[in-house]
This record gives structure tokens, sequence and C-alpha cells, in this order.
């Protein structure tokens, strides 16, 4: 298989993965873009190895992992949709959601993070997923646990800022 052959097969999929890990589609861009040409040099030893897809995905989440550590990004926060007080639900509420989902998650550490993109975005085994993060079985289940119960935490606090504004 060709790089451009899977490029064509698996971009949306990837997108959607760096999207869901990143929370900003920018940076999404950019940390796929910059994971693709790195593994396009050596496309030639990764076409031949079982599960490419795994590879590209790693070395997604290691790219990730890397521009986390090296600078974090200037970020706008969006307002707050209790501000507007609507009587009745409409499309924005839907994108609030996707907002609200979007900050527990930048919230979490980005292992964590990682490890909760591959299992409920992209439905991957504690195996592939401790693959991906070069980590054991166990860590997996570990940064999952630590991520539920922060995300629980998160969402009941900010359950409780909703109630309290309005």
């Amino acid at each position: 298989m060709t790089f451009e052959e899977f490029l064509t097969a698996e971009l949306p999929g990837l997108t959607r993965f760096a999207g869901a890990l990143t929370g900003d589609r920018h940076l999404a861009e950019d940390v796929l873009s910059d994971a693709l040409l790195a593994v396009s040099r050596r496309w030639g030893r990764i076409t031949g190895m079982e599960r490419p897809l795994a590879y590209v995905q790693r070395a997604v989440v290691n790219m990730f992992l890397s521009q986390r550590r090296t600078a974090e990004r200037r970020r706008t926060e969006p307002a707050d949709p209790a501000v507007f007080d609507r009587a009745e639900p409409d499309a924005s509420d839907a994108v609030a959601r996707r907002d609200l989902v979007n900050r527990l998650l930048a919230g979490l550490p980005p292992q964590q993070r990682a490890a909760v993109v591959l299992r409920y975005l992209m439905d991957q085994t504690d195996e592939e997923i401790a693959a991906t993060l070069g980590c054991s079985s166990g860590t997996v289940r570990s940064h999952l646990s630590h991520a539920r119960s922060a995300l629980r935490l998160a969402a009941t606090i900010e359950g409780a800022d909703d109630h309290g504004r309005r």
C-alpha cells in the first residue's frame, strides 16, 4: 500500500482522532500534519508492519505529547452559554455541550486524555492503547480510572456552576 492510498483510506479517522486528542481544530491539523510528515519519511518500513494505522496513531499521540511539553498555545475561551439564557434549546446547545466536553478533556493530563480518546473515540482495547502510549495495560486502566474520576468531578462542579448562575 502506498502512503497516498493509506491517507485516502485513513485520513478522515485520523483527523477525528487528532481533533479529539487536542480539543482544538487548528492544533489538530498541526499535530496531524507534523506526524504524517514524519511518518511519510519512513513509509517504506511502516507499510510492512502488521498494523500501520496503530503506528501512525502512536506518532500522532507522540507529536501531541511533545508539543504539549514544549509550549502551551494561546487559547480563547468561548462565551458562557448561560449568559444568553434561552428558553428553547437550539443548535447552539449542541455546540455548548461539545465545548463542555472539550473543556473537560482539556483539563486532563495529556496521557489520560490520550487514553480516553483512544478508548471512547477510537474504541481500542487496553492492549492497543498500551501499545500506542508505550505503557502497560495496567497503566492504561489507571489512566482511564483517574480520567473518569476527574471528569465526573469536573462535570459535577460545572453543573453546580450552571445551577448557581441561573
